[in-house]
C-alpha cells in the first residue's frame, strides 16, 4: 500500500484538550483485507523521552483521549504517522501480530496543552 495521506490535524496546529479529544485522520489507501488494519504511532516528543502509544484501527481515524498529556499546563509536542499492517498471527498471548503491509507516512505534529480552566475547577 502507500503511505496514507494525514489529513487532521494540521502540522504543527496547537491543539486544546480542554475539549476532551482530539480526532487524527487519514485518506483510505483502498479497501483493506480482513487481516489488515492501520498502525497509528503517537508520541510525546517534548522531552524526547515521553510515553509512545501505537493504535491499531480499521476506520481512517483515531479518536485520542484527554488522558493522552500529562497535566502539568505546559505544551507538549506529539509526532504521529500512520502505516498498513497486515496481523500473520497471534502470540502465547493471543495478542495479534502485525507486520507491515506499505509505506509509512510523513510524520506530522500537533501542540496539545491543558488550559488551566480544564485542570482548575471554577467557583
Amino acid at each position: 500500500y502507500p503511505a496514507p495521506n494525514l489529513l487532521l490535524p494540521a502540522d504543527g496546529a496547537p491543539f486544546n484538550m480542554s475539549d476532551k479529544t482530539l480526532t487524527l485522520q487519514w485518506a483510505s489507501v483502498g479497501a483493506l483485507r480482513e487481516n489488515e488494519a492501520y498502525a497509528v504511532t503517537v508520541e510525546d516528543i517534548t522531552t524526547g523521552v515521553g510515553p509512545k502509544i501505537v493504535k491499531y484501527v480499521t476506520d481512517t481515524k483515531l479518536i485520542l483521549p484527554i488522558d493522552l498529556l500529562p497535566k502539568d499546563n505546559v505544551p507538549h509536542a506529539f509526532r504521529w504517522y500512520v502505516e498498513t499492517v497486515r496481523q500473520t498471527g497471534t502470540d502465547e498471548n493471543g495478542q495479534p501480530i502485525w507486520e507491515s503491509a506499505g509505506a509509512v507516512s510523513p510524520p506530522r505534529v500537533f501542540i496539545g496543552y491543558i488550559s488551566r480552566s480544564a485542570v482548575t475547577p471554577t467557583p
